[in-house]
Protein backbone atom coordinates (compact mmCIF):
# COMPACT_ATOMS: atom_id res chain seq x y z
CA UNK A 1 0.00 0.00 0.00
CA UNK A 2 2.81 2.44 0.86
CA UNK A 3 4.48 1.71 -2.47
CA UNK A 4 1.19 2.41 -4.26
CA UNK A 5 0.88 5.73 -2.43
CA UNK A 6 4.43 6.69 -3.36
CA UNK A 7 3.77 5.80 -7.00
CA UNK A 8 0.62 7.92 -6.90
CA UNK A 9 2.54 10.87 -5.49
CA UNK A 10 5.25 10.53 -8.12
CA UNK A 11 2.70 10.35 -10.94
CA UNK A 12 0.82 13.36 -9.60
CA UNK A 13 4.05 15.30 -9.27
CA UNK A 14 4.92 14.67 -12.91
CA UNK A 15 1.41 15.61 -14.05
CA UNK A 16 1.39 18.87 -12.07
CA UNK A 17 4.89 19.66 -13.34
CA UNK A 18 3.65 19.25 -16.90
CA UNK A 19 0.74 21.64 -16.28
CA UNK A 20 3.08 24.33 -14.90
CA UNK A 21 5.46 23.82 -17.83
CA UNK A 22 2.61 24.10 -20.35
CA UNK A 23 1.35 27.28 -18.68
CA UNK A 24 4.81 28.84 -18.88
CA UNK A 25 5.13 27.97 -22.57
CA UNK A 26 1.77 29.46 -23.51
CA UNK A 27 2.23 33.22 -23.22
CA UNK A 28 5.92 33.05 -24.12
CA UNK A 29 4.91 31.46 -27.44
CA UNK A 30 3.80 34.80 -28.89
CA UNK A 31 5.49 37.52 -26.83
CA UNK A 32 8.82 37.41 -28.74
CA UNK A 33 6.83 38.01 -31.94
CA UNK A 34 5.12 41.18 -30.75
CA UNK A 35 6.84 43.29 -33.45
CA UNK A 36 5.15 41.12 -36.11
CA UNK A 37 1.79 41.50 -34.40
CA UNK A 38 2.26 45.27 -34.26
CA UNK A 39 3.18 45.41 -37.95
CA UNK A 40 0.17 43.27 -38.87
CA UNK A 41 -2.16 45.56 -36.96
CA UNK A 42 -0.47 48.76 -38.13
CA UNK A 43 -0.69 50.47 -34.72
CA UNK A 44 1.60 52.75 -32.72
CA UNK A 45 3.57 51.79 -29.63
CA UNK A 46 1.03 53.56 -27.44
CA UNK A 47 -1.87 51.70 -29.07
CA UNK A 48 -0.01 48.40 -28.69
CA UNK A 49 0.51 49.10 -25.00
CA UNK A 50 -3.21 49.70 -24.51
CA UNK A 51 -4.05 46.56 -26.49
CA UNK A 52 -1.79 44.39 -24.33
CA UNK A 53 -3.66 45.50 -21.21
CA UNK A 54 -6.38 43.04 -22.26
CA UNK A 55 -4.52 40.10 -20.71
CA UNK A 56 -4.31 41.86 -17.36
CA UNK A 57 -7.97 42.87 -17.45
CA UNK A 58 -9.08 39.31 -18.23
CA UNK A 59 -6.83 37.78 -15.58
CA UNK A 60 -7.96 40.20 -12.91
CA UNK A 61 -11.65 39.64 -13.69
CA UNK A 62 -11.35 35.84 -13.67
CA UNK A 63 -9.27 35.70 -10.49
CA UNK A 64 -12.14 37.26 -8.56
CA UNK A 65 -14.34 34.18 -8.91
CA UNK A 66 -11.73 31.51 -9.60
CA UNK A 67 -11.74 30.32 -5.99
CA UNK A 68 -15.48 29.66 -6.01
CA UNK A 69 -15.22 27.70 -9.26
CA UNK A 70 -12.36 25.55 -7.94
CA UNK A 71 -14.25 24.95 -4.69
CA UNK A 72 -17.32 23.89 -6.65
CA UNK A 73 -15.86 21.80 -9.47
CA UNK A 74 -12.54 20.75 -7.95
CA UNK A 75 -8.97 21.66 -8.81
CA UNK A 76 -8.46 18.61 -11.02
CA UNK A 77 -11.40 19.37 -13.30
CA UNK A 78 -10.65 23.09 -13.40
CA UNK A 79 -6.96 22.50 -14.13
CA UNK A 80 -7.80 20.24 -17.06
CA UNK A 81 -10.53 22.45 -18.55
CA UNK A 82 -8.81 25.81 -18.15
CA UNK A 83 -5.31 24.65 -19.11
CA UNK A 84 -6.55 22.93 -22.27
CA UNK A 85 -8.84 25.88 -23.02
CA UNK A 86 -5.95 28.32 -22.64
CA UNK A 87 -3.86 26.36 -25.15
CA UNK A 88 -6.77 26.08 -27.59
CA UNK A 89 -7.28 29.86 -27.47
CA UNK A 90 -3.61 30.54 -28.21
CA UNK A 91 -3.99 30.68 -32.04
CA UNK A 92 -6.30 33.69 -31.66
CA UNK A 93 -3.15 35.81 -31.35
CA UNK A 94 -2.07 34.69 -34.80
CA UNK A 95 -5.32 35.37 -36.64
CA UNK A 96 -6.98 38.39 -35.01
CA UNK A 97 -6.93 41.07 -37.76
CA UNK A 98 -7.54 44.22 -35.69
CA UNK A 99 -6.28 45.70 -32.43
CA UNK A 100 -9.77 45.42 -30.93
CA UNK A 101 -9.94 41.70 -31.69
CA UNK A 102 -6.44 41.19 -30.30
CA UNK A 103 -7.56 43.01 -27.15
CA UNK A 104 -10.59 40.69 -26.90
CA UNK A 105 -8.39 37.65 -27.56
CA UNK A 106 -6.10 38.71 -24.73
CA UNK A 107 -9.07 39.08 -22.39
CA UNK A 108 -9.96 35.45 -23.16
CA UNK A 109 -6.37 34.28 -22.70
CA UNK A 110 -5.95 36.29 -19.51
CA UNK A 111 -9.22 34.99 -18.05
CA UNK A 112 -8.32 31.36 -18.71
CA UNK A 113 -4.84 31.96 -17.31
CA UNK A 114 -6.32 33.49 -14.15
CA UNK A 115 -8.48 30.41 -13.63
CA UNK A 116 -5.62 28.00 -14.40
CA UNK A 117 -3.34 29.85 -11.99
CA UNK A 118 -5.52 29.11 -8.96
CA UNK A 119 -6.45 25.58 -10.07
CA UNK A 120 -2.91 24.33 -10.76
CA UNK A 121 -1.53 25.93 -7.59
CA UNK A 122 -4.34 24.24 -5.64
CA UNK A 123 -3.10 20.91 -7.06
CA UNK A 124 0.47 21.78 -6.05
CA UNK A 125 -0.50 22.80 -2.52
CA UNK A 126 -2.59 19.64 -2.06
CA UNK A 127 0.27 17.37 -3.18
CA UNK A 128 2.67 19.25 -0.93
CA UNK A 129 0.30 18.77 2.00
CA UNK A 130 0.08 15.05 1.32
CA UNK A 131 3.81 14.38 0.97
CA UNK A 132 4.61 16.51 4.00
CA UNK A 133 7.46 18.63 2.61
CA UNK A 134 7.84 21.75 0.52
CA UNK A 135 7.73 21.11 -3.24
CA UNK A 136 5.74 24.02 -4.65
CA UNK A 137 8.63 26.30 -5.62
CA UNK A 138 9.98 23.60 -7.93
CA UNK A 139 6.71 23.69 -9.85
CA UNK A 140 7.15 27.42 -10.29
CA UNK A 141 10.72 26.78 -11.47
CA UNK A 142 9.23 24.59 -14.18
CA UNK A 143 6.91 27.45 -15.11
CA UNK A 144 10.00 29.62 -15.59
CA UNK A 145 11.62 26.88 -17.66
CA UNK A 146 8.45 26.69 -19.75
CA UNK A 147 8.55 30.42 -20.38
CA UNK A 148 12.15 30.18 -21.56
CA UNK A 149 11.23 27.22 -23.79
CA UNK A 150 8.26 29.02 -25.32
CA UNK A 151 10.38 32.08 -26.00
CA UNK A 152 13.07 30.03 -27.72
CA UNK A 153 10.49 28.22 -29.88
CA UNK A 154 8.89 31.50 -30.93
CA UNK A 155 12.25 33.10 -31.71
CA UNK A 156 13.46 30.14 -33.75
CA UNK A 157 10.16 29.92 -35.63
CA UNK A 158 10.45 33.60 -36.55
CA UNK A 159 14.04 33.12 -37.69
CA UNK A 160 12.96 30.18 -39.86
CA UNK A 161 10.24 32.25 -41.53
CA UNK A 162 7.37 30.23 -40.03
CA UNK A 163 4.25 32.36 -39.76
CA UNK A 164 2.91 33.19 -36.31
CA UNK A 165 -0.43 31.56 -37.22
CA UNK A 166 1.24 28.26 -38.13
CA UNK A 167 3.52 28.32 -35.11
CA UNK A 168 0.67 28.91 -32.68
CA UNK A 169 -1.57 26.28 -34.27
CA UNK A 170 1.15 23.64 -33.93
CA UNK A 171 2.07 24.81 -30.44
CA UNK A 172 -1.57 24.74 -29.33
CA UNK A 173 -2.07 21.19 -30.65
CA UNK A 174 1.01 19.93 -28.82
CA UNK A 175 0.11 21.69 -25.57
CA UNK A 176 -3.52 20.48 -25.57
CA UNK A 177 -2.43 16.89 -26.21
CA UNK A 178 0.19 17.14 -23.47
CA UNK A 179 -2.36 18.49 -20.97
CA UNK A 180 -4.92 15.80 -21.78
CA UNK A 181 -2.33 13.06 -21.26
CA UNK A 182 -1.02 14.54 -17.99
CA UNK A 183 -4.53 15.15 -16.60
CA UNK A 184 -5.00 11.42 -16.07
CA UNK A 185 -2.58 11.54 -13.14
CA UNK A 186 -3.66 14.81 -11.52
CA UNK A 187 -4.74 14.49 -7.91
CA UNK A 188 -8.38 13.62 -7.27
CA UNK A 189 -10.03 16.38 -5.31
CA UNK A 190 -9.67 16.02 -1.57
CA UNK A 191 -13.20 17.20 -0.89
CA UNK A 192 -14.65 14.29 -2.83
CA UNK A 193 -13.18 11.90 -0.26
CA UNK A 194 -13.71 13.83 2.96
CA UNK A 195 -15.93 12.38 5.63
CA UNK A 196 -19.35 13.97 5.49
CA UNK A 197 -19.18 14.43 9.26
CA UNK A 198 -15.86 16.23 9.28
CA UNK A 199 -15.80 19.08 11.76
CA UNK A 200 -16.54 22.54 10.43
CA UNK A 201 -13.54 24.80 9.85
CA UNK A 202 -12.61 27.26 12.58
CA UNK A 203 -14.40 30.63 12.73
CA UNK A 204 -12.97 33.29 10.48
CA UNK A 205 -12.23 31.03 7.51
CA UNK A 206 -12.69 33.15 4.41
CA UNK A 207 -13.36 36.25 6.53
CA UNK A 208 -13.10 39.63 4.88
CA UNK A 209 -10.06 40.55 6.99
CA UNK A 210 -8.09 37.49 5.84
CA UNK A 211 -9.22 37.83 2.23
CA UNK A 212 -8.34 41.53 2.27
CA UNK A 213 -4.90 40.89 3.72
CA UNK A 214 -4.11 38.26 1.10
CA UNK A 215 -5.27 40.62 -1.65
CA UNK A 216 -2.95 43.37 -0.38
CA UNK A 217 0.02 41.02 -0.01
CA UNK A 218 -0.54 39.82 -3.58
CA UNK A 219 -0.64 43.45 -4.74
CA UNK A 220 2.62 44.22 -2.91
CA UNK A 221 4.43 41.15 -4.27
CA UNK A 222 3.42 42.01 -7.85
CA UNK A 223 4.60 45.61 -7.39
CA UNK A 224 7.91 44.22 -6.12
CA UNK A 225 8.30 41.71 -8.96
CA UNK A 226 7.02 43.48 -12.08
CA UNK A 227 9.41 46.48 -12.27
CA UNK A 228 12.71 44.53 -12.10
CA UNK A 229 11.46 42.12 -14.76
CA UNK A 230 9.83 44.60 -17.13
CA UNK A 231 12.19 47.55 -16.69
CA UNK A 232 15.57 45.87 -16.13
CA UNK A 233 16.86 46.56 -19.66
CA UNK A 234 15.71 50.18 -19.57
CA UNK A 235 17.22 50.55 -16.10
CA UNK A 236 20.64 49.45 -17.39
CA UNK A 237 20.34 51.72 -20.43
CA UNK A 238 19.19 54.71 -18.38
CA UNK A 239 21.95 54.36 -15.79
CA UNK A 240 24.92 53.21 -17.88
CA UNK A 241 24.02 54.02 -21.51
CA UNK A 242 24.43 50.39 -22.55
CA UNK A 243 23.50 49.05 -25.98
CA UNK A 244 20.43 46.83 -26.46
CA UNK A 245 22.43 43.58 -26.25
CA UNK A 246 24.22 44.42 -23.02
CA UNK A 247 21.19 46.09 -21.44
CA UNK A 248 19.08 43.00 -22.12
CA UNK A 249 21.32 41.07 -19.76
CA UNK A 250 19.61 42.94 -16.93
CA UNK A 251 16.43 40.96 -17.59
CA UNK A 252 18.48 37.77 -17.89
CA UNK A 253 19.99 38.49 -14.46
CA UNK A 254 16.56 38.82 -12.84
CA UNK A 255 15.20 35.72 -14.59
CA UNK A 256 18.29 33.70 -13.68
CA UNK A 257 18.00 34.69 -10.04
CA UNK A 258 14.35 33.65 -9.97
CA UNK A 259 15.09 30.30 -11.61
CA UNK A 260 17.92 29.50 -9.19
CA UNK A 261 15.80 30.57 -6.21
CA UNK A 262 12.90 28.39 -7.28
CA UNK A 263 15.12 25.36 -7.74
CA UNK A 264 16.51 25.58 -4.19
CA UNK A 265 13.52 27.29 -2.54
CA UNK A 266 11.87 24.12 -1.25
CA UNK A 267 15.03 23.03 0.57
CA UNK A 268 15.32 26.48 2.17
CA UNK A 269 11.65 26.44 3.19
CA UNK A 270 11.94 22.97 4.77
CA UNK A 271 14.95 24.12 6.77
CA UNK A 272 13.90 27.59 7.88
CA UNK A 273 10.10 27.52 7.61
CA UNK A 274 7.64 29.42 5.46
CA UNK A 275 7.69 32.73 7.32
CA UNK A 276 11.46 33.05 7.59
CA UNK A 277 11.89 32.13 3.94
CA UNK A 278 9.15 34.52 2.81
CA UNK A 279 10.29 37.50 4.86
CA UNK A 280 13.97 36.80 4.21
CA UNK A 281 13.36 36.54 0.47
CA UNK A 282 11.46 39.83 0.39
CA UNK A 283 14.23 41.50 2.40
CA UNK A 284 16.85 40.10 0.04
CA UNK A 285 14.89 41.45 -2.93
CA UNK A 286 14.81 44.91 -1.33
CA UNK A 287 18.60 44.81 -0.87
CA UNK A 288 19.02 43.72 -4.49
CA UNK A 289 16.92 46.64 -5.70
CA UNK A 290 19.04 49.04 -3.65
CA UNK A 291 22.22 47.70 -5.23
CA UNK A 292 20.78 47.70 -8.75
CA UNK A 293 19.50 51.27 -8.57
CA UNK A 294 22.11 53.08 -6.47
CA UNK A 295 25.56 51.49 -6.91
CA UNK A 296 27.40 53.22 -9.82
CA UNK A 297 28.66 50.11 -11.60
CA UNK A 298 26.95 48.17 -14.39
CA UNK A 299 28.39 44.85 -13.25
CA UNK A 300 27.36 45.43 -9.65
CA UNK A 301 23.91 46.55 -10.83
CA UNK A 302 23.61 43.27 -12.72
CA UNK A 303 24.52 41.40 -9.55
CA UNK A 304 21.89 43.43 -7.72
CA UNK A 305 19.25 42.40 -10.27
CA UNK A 306 20.26 38.75 -9.84
CA UNK A 307 19.90 39.12 -6.05
CA UNK A 308 16.51 40.75 -6.59
CA UNK A 309 15.30 37.79 -8.66
CA UNK A 310 16.70 35.38 -6.09
CA UNK A 311 14.77 37.09 -3.29
CA UNK A 312 11.54 37.35 -5.27
CA UNK A 313 11.62 33.75 -6.48
CA UNK A 314 9.79 32.03 -3.63
CA UNK A 315 7.22 34.70 -2.78
CA UNK A 316 4.47 33.58 -5.14
CA UNK A 317 4.61 29.84 -4.38
CA UNK A 318 4.89 30.40 -0.63
CA UNK A 319 1.94 32.80 -0.57
CA UNK A 320 -0.23 30.35 -2.49
CA UNK A 321 0.51 27.82 0.24
CA UNK A 322 -0.13 30.39 2.97
CA UNK A 323 -3.44 31.40 1.35
CA UNK A 324 -4.58 27.78 1.39
CA UNK A 325 -3.62 27.36 5.03
CA UNK A 326 -5.34 30.57 6.09
CA UNK A 327 -8.64 29.54 4.54
CA UNK A 328 -8.35 25.91 5.66
CA UNK A 329 -8.57 24.29 2.26
CA UNK A 330 -11.00 26.75 0.67
CA UNK A 331 -9.63 28.30 -2.52
CA UNK A 332 -11.02 31.75 -1.75
CA UNK A 333 -7.68 32.76 -0.24
CA UNK A 334 -5.76 31.76 -3.34
CA UNK A 335 -8.22 33.68 -5.49
CA UNK A 336 -7.83 36.80 -3.34
CA UNK A 337 -4.04 36.60 -3.47
CA UNK A 338 -4.09 36.01 -7.25
CA UNK A 339 -6.49 38.94 -7.78
CA UNK A 340 -4.27 41.30 -5.82
CA UNK A 341 -1.21 40.15 -7.74
CA UNK A 342 -2.88 40.62 -11.11
CA UNK A 343 -3.99 44.11 -10.15
CA UNK A 344 -0.39 44.84 -9.16
CA UNK A 345 0.96 43.61 -12.49
CA UNK A 346 -1.67 45.68 -14.28
CA UNK A 347 -0.72 48.98 -12.62
CA UNK A 348 3.02 48.46 -12.06
CA UNK A 349 4.32 49.52 -15.48
CA UNK A 350 2.11 52.63 -15.81
CA UNK A 351 3.13 53.61 -12.29
CA UNK A 352 6.83 53.19 -13.09
CA UNK A 353 6.36 55.14 -16.31
CA UNK A 354 4.74 58.09 -14.54
CA UNK A 355 7.40 58.21 -11.81
CA UNK A 356 10.27 57.75 -14.28
CA UNK A 357 9.06 60.66 -16.42
CA UNK A 358 9.53 62.98 -13.45
CA UNK A 359 12.71 61.41 -12.03
CA UNK A 360 14.49 58.40 -13.57
CA UNK A 361 13.87 54.72 -14.19
CA UNK A 362 16.22 53.84 -11.34
CA UNK A 363 14.42 56.02 -8.81
CA UNK A 364 11.03 54.77 -9.96
CA UNK A 365 12.09 51.11 -9.60
CA UNK A 366 13.62 51.84 -6.22
CA UNK A 367 10.48 53.52 -4.89
CA UNK A 368 7.95 51.01 -6.25
CA UNK A 369 9.79 47.68 -6.19
CA UNK A 370 12.03 48.40 -3.21
CA UNK A 371 9.17 49.84 -1.19
CA UNK A 372 6.86 46.94 -2.01
CA UNK A 373 9.50 44.31 -1.20
CA UNK A 374 10.18 46.00 2.13
CA UNK A 375 6.45 46.01 2.88
CA UNK A 376 6.22 42.26 2.20
CA UNK A 377 9.26 41.63 4.42
CA UNK A 378 7.71 43.55 7.31
CA UNK A 379 4.20 42.09 6.93
CA UNK A 380 3.26 39.27 9.29
CA UNK A 381 0.89 36.44 8.51
CA UNK A 382 -1.33 34.72 11.09
CA UNK A 383 0.05 31.54 12.65
CA UNK A 384 -2.41 29.42 10.65
CA UNK A 385 -0.42 30.13 7.51
CA UNK A 386 2.94 28.97 8.85
CA UNK A 387 2.09 25.56 10.21
CA UNK A 388 4.71 22.87 9.68
CA UNK A 389 3.99 20.36 6.96
CA UNK A 390 3.22 16.81 8.05
CA UNK A 391 2.87 13.78 5.78
CA UNK A 392 -0.74 13.03 4.85
CA UNK A 393 -1.47 9.59 3.29
CA UNK A 394 -2.55 9.71 -0.34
Amino acid sequence: MNETRRDGARSARVAISVVFLVNGVTFASWMPRLPEIQDRLGISDAALGITLVGAGVGGLAASGFSGRLVDRFGSRTMTLVTSAGLSMALPLMGIAPTALLVFCSLIILGSLDGLTDVAMNAQAVELQRRVGRSIITRFHALWSAGAVTGGIIASRAAAAGISLRTQLLITAAVLVATTLIAARWLLPDRRAFEDAHEAAPPPGVGSRAIIGRLFLVGLAIALAEAPPNEWAALLMTDRFDLGPGAAGLGFVAVASGMLVGRVVGDHVTDRYGLERTRRGGAGLAAVGVLIATLVPSSITAGVGLFITGLGLSTLFPLLFRAASELTHGSHSGMAAFSSGARLGFLVASPLIGVLASGTSVAIAVLVVSGGAATTVALARLPRAAVAELQPDPL
